[in-house]
C-alpha cells in the first residue's frame, strides 16, 4: 500500500512540476502589467496638430515670403492615431453608452476573453518605445491575467542621411531574450490572439515602410515613401523625388515628437510662368474623329499646293487638345486634404491642371500647374513644372524633344532629376538629355487622320508635321 501512495505521490510531483514548467512559469515570465495612455485617446490629443497644420498652410497661401511648413507629430497625437485604426472595427470602445462591456475598455476583442488594451508609443530624443497590452478576463469582468510586449527601437541615422529605427530590445513579459528570439515569440503570440503574423501587422499599418528581419530595423526612406505616394499619384511620387535630391525635407526626433521642416517656398510659381492657352476639349471619340477628318482634309489640300514636301502646321491649341485627350487622368490628379478642427471640417484641394503646350519662335514647351487651395479661403499656393525643348525626329520616325531646361520655381531640374521624374511615368521616356515619344505613340495619338509623320520641329510658334500617307 506504502509503494503505491508513493507511487501516486511521485506521480502527483511530477505532475505538478509539469504544470509548474509548462503553465505556472510562463504564466509569470509572460506576465506584465501594461497601462494603456487612455488620457490621449480623444480629439483634443488632435487639436494642436491639425491647428498648426490649417495656419502653415494658410501661411503659405497668403504670405508670398513664406517657403517652411513645420509641424510636430508629438506622442499624443500619434497614439490617438494608432487607437482609431487599431478600434476602428469596435464602435463601442470608450463610448460611455457601453461602459461595463468588455468592448468598452478594449480596442479589440478576440473570443469572448481576450482584449487587447492597444500599443502605444512612448518618444525621447533617441528611442521609441512601442507598447503593447493585453487582458485575459473572466465572464464577469474581472481580469485575470495581463500580458504585454514592448519593443525599444533606437532612432539610427545612417550614411545616405535617412533615418530608421533598429530594435534595441524586444521583452515580452518579463521574458529578455535574444533579439530574434523575442521576436519569434511576440510573434507566435500575436498570431495566435489575431490570426497574423507581426509582418503582416506591420505590413498593414505601416505600409510607407519596410521592415528588415534579419537587421532588425525597421526604414521609412525615399524609396518606401516613393512607393507608397505613387500608389496614391505618380505626380506625389516625382515630387517626393525631387524634395529628397534638393534636402528640402529635414526630419528629426525629440522629446516633444518628430518634427517636420519642409521647404515649399522654393517650388512657388514665378511671375514668367506661362499660361495655358484656352482650348476646345474633345469630350469623346467622335470629336476627336471630327478633329483628325479635318486634318486629313488639310493634308490633303497640302499634298496639292506642295506635293514633295507636304506638312500640316498645328497650333497651341491643335497641339494641346490632342495631347489633353491622349493624356486623359494620367497626370492631372486632384488630391483633397480634409480634418476635424474644433467641430469644423477643414477641406483644402491640392490639384493641377493636365499637362499643357507652349509654343515659341522654334522652341515647344511643356508645363504643369499645380494648385494649394482651401475651401471659402480667398488666395492659392500655385507651383509650375516647365520644360522647353527643339523638337525633331529620329531615324525610326519618333519624335524627339530635345531639352534645353526646366524647373519647377527656383529648382533648377537637371537630367539626372528629370530622368527621375519621368521614370515614375515611363522609364523608357528620357534617353539622355531628351524625351522620346515612339512612332506608335505619336501615330495612335493621330489616329484616324490617315496620315504618318517622317519630320517635326518648330517654327514661327506653330508645329510643322512633314507627312506621309498611311500604307
Amino acid at each position: 500500500m506504502k509503494t503505491l501512495l508513493k507511487i501516486i505521490l511521485k506521480l502527483v510531483i511530477v505532475l505538478v512540476i509539469l504544470v509548474t514548467i509548462f503553465v505556472v512559469i510562463p504564466l509569470v515570465l509572460l506576465h506584465k502589467k501594461t497601462t494603456a495612455p487612455v488620457e490621449q485617446y480623444n480629439v483634443q490629443s488632435e487639436t494642436q496638430f491639425y491647428t498648426n497644420l490649417d495656419s502653415e498652410l494658410e501661411e503659405m497661401i497668403t504670405d508670398s515670403e513664406e517657403d517652411i511648413i513645420f509641424l510636430t507629430i508629438d506622442e499624443a497625437f500619434i497614439n490617438r492615431a494608432v487607437q482609431k485604426e487599431l478600434s476602428k472595427d469596435n464602435p463601442k470602445y470608450l463610448d460611455s453608452t457601453y461602459e461595463g462591456e468588455m468592448e468598452y475598455s478594449y480596442m479589440a476583442v478576440f473570443g469572448n476573453n481576450v482584449g487587447l488594451k492597444g500599443a502605444w508609443a512612448d518618444l525621447t530624443d533617441d528611442q521609441v518605445t512601442i507598447t503593447a497590452g493585453a487582458d485575459y478576463v473572466s465572464n464577469n469582468g474581472k481580469v485575470l491575467y495581463q500580458t504585454g510586449l514592448e519593443i525599444i527601437f533606437d532612432i539610427v541615422l545612417s550614411e545616405n542621411d535617412q533615418y530608421f529605427l533598429k530594435v534595441n530590445k524586444i521583452e515580452v513579459g518579463k521574458l529578455k531574450l535574444p533579439l530574434k528570439s523575442a521576436f519569434k515569440l511576440a510573434n507566435f503570440i500575436i498570431n495566435s490572439l489575431t490570426q497574423k503574423s507581426l509582418n503582416d501587422l506591420i505590413a498593414e499599418n505601416l505600409s510607407f515602410g519596410s521592415f528588415d528581419y534579419e537587421e532588425m530595423s525597421f526604414t521609412v526612406g525615399e524609396a518606401e515613401l516613393t512607393d507608397y505616394l505613387y500608389e496614391i499619384d505618380p505626380t506625389f511620387a516625382a515630387l517626393l523625388k525631387v524634395i529628397y535630391k534638393e534636402n528640402l525635407l529635414i526630419l528629426d526626433l525629440s522629446e516633444e515628437g518628430f518634427d517636420i521642416s519642409l521647404n515649399l517656398g522654393v517650388f512657388r510659381r514665378l511671375l514668367s510662368d506661362l499660361d495655358e492657352v484656352p482650348f476646345d476639349r474633345w469630350e469623346s471619340d467622335s470629336d476627336k474623329a471630327a478633329f483628325m477628318a479635318a486634318l486629313a482634309m488639310r493634308a490633303a489640300s497640302n499634298m496639292i499646293t506642295d506635293p514633295l514636301d507636304p506638312k500640316i502646321n498645328l497650333t497651341e491649341e491643335d497641339v494641346n487638345a490632342i495631347l489633353d485627350y491622349t493624356l486623359g487622368d494620367k497626370v492631372q490628379f486632384e488630391f483633397p486634404l480634409t480634418f476635424m478642427l474644433e467641430g469644423e471640417e477643414i477641406e483644402y484641394m491640392f490639384n493641377s491642371t493636365n499637362l499643357f503646350v507652349r509654343m515659341s519662335g522654334d522652341e515647344l514647351s511643356i508645363h504643369l500647374k499645380m494648385t494649394l487651395s482651401k475651401t471659402d479661403f480667398t488666395g492659392t499656393f500655385d507651383m509650375q513644372f516647365n520644360l522647353s525643348s527643339n523638337v525633331s525626329m529620329n531615324a525610326e520616325g519618333d519624335m524627339v524633344m530635345t531639352i534645353i531646361e526646366a524647373n519647377i520655381g527656383e529648382i533648377e531640374l537637371d537630367n539626372e532629376i528629370l530622368t527621375m521624374l519621368f521614370s515614375v511615368f515611363d522609364e523608357s521616356l528620357m534617353v539622355d538629355n531628351s524625351i522620346v515619344i515612339p512612332k506608335e505613340t505619336l501615330n495612335k495619338m493621330f489616329e484616324g487622320s490617315g496620315i504618318v509623320f517622317d519630320d517635326s520641329y518648330v517654327s514661327g510658334g506653330e508645329l510643322i508635321m512633314h507627312f506621309g500617307l498611311e500604307q
